[in-house]
């Protein structure tokens, strides 16, 4: 019994010897790292290829701007946390993380906001993307992705960045599943570039291929209603000739109604 209490008491104090030599180890790192210092900035753009929204060199703009020049500075002073939050206050910045590596170098990736639609209204351009942040235009890249015009159910202010509160019927995450849906089918989304809303709350749509228009209603059933409009491209249009109709109503459901051009019979 004497024994296996020395063995026990054997172990623990090893524990506590091993658990200080770590504590102890873990303080002096801290202390060492602290005092390193920022060689260089290298800023990744994780998302270049798709988006251009911000350079590199605004990046580093930025983070002296909000700190002063931080090459030459010490880890403890310069507050990483405070840096990743200020770079997310730039509309187009999605996301940021910063890090300072032992070689010095203050790594920042950015991933950017990716546009869906492009939203067209009195107080100018907006894009939305797929969290239904909605953010203006920027001057140094355009994102090529459907316009949407017309009577937009909202009042987004001049230089609006964020969330639409005041939206009673969610149009704008209505809209935003609409750009989803399209991002998500490259056919459609090669097919549509203009969205226009009518004074109704109809949802019109202009094709790349052939002079028509097509109604969809509300933004409700979007499977049912493209998976008709597809079958109008397959099976009607093909036969009867791409400037035989001016408009497609989609609106109703398991129909596809087709108006005829030169004011002829439905």
């Amino acid at each position: 019994m004497f024994k296996k209490i020395l063995i026990y008491l054997g172990w623990s104090l090893l524990a506590l010897m091993a658990g200080a030599y770590f504590f102890y180890a873990e303080m002096l790192t801290r202390q060492n790292r602290s005092s390193e210092v920022c060689k260089g900035i290298k800023v990744t753009l994780l998302d270049s290829a798709e988006n251009k929204f911000v350079a590199k060199s605004e990046v580093i703009d930025i983070i002296e701007e909000f700190t002063g020049t931080v090459i030459g500075k010490r880890r403890d002073e310069i507050n990483l946390a405070n840096i990743e939050k200020l770079l997310e206050k730039r509309s187009a910045i999605k996301a940021s993380q910063v890090s300072l590596g032992i070689d010095g170098i203050m790594k920042v990736d950015i991933t950017q906001r990716r546009p869906l639609l492009r939203i067209e209204t009195a107080n100018g351009g907006f894009y939305i993307d797929e969290t239904a942040y909605i953010f203006p235009l920027v001057d140094a890249f355009t994102s090529y992705v459907p316009i949407v015009s017309g009577n937009i159910p909202l009042n987004i202010e001049k230089e609006h960045r964020g969330e639409i509160l005041d939206d009673p019927e969610g149009w704008t995450d209505k809209i935003m599943e609409l750009g989803i849906f399209l991002t998500e089918n490259p056919f459609w989304d090669a097919m549509v570039e203009h969205i226009y809303i009518s004074s109704n709350g109809d949802v019109l749509l202009s094709p790349k291929v052939g002079n028509f228009e097509i109604n969809i209603g509300d933004l409700n059933n979007l499977d049912s209603k493209f998976s008709r409009l597809l079958a109008f491209y397959k099976n009607i249009a093909p036969h009867e000739g791409w400037e035989k109709y001016k408009a497609v109503n989609l609106k109703y459901k398991n129909q596809i109604i087709c108006t005829l051009n030169k004011n002829k019979k439905k």
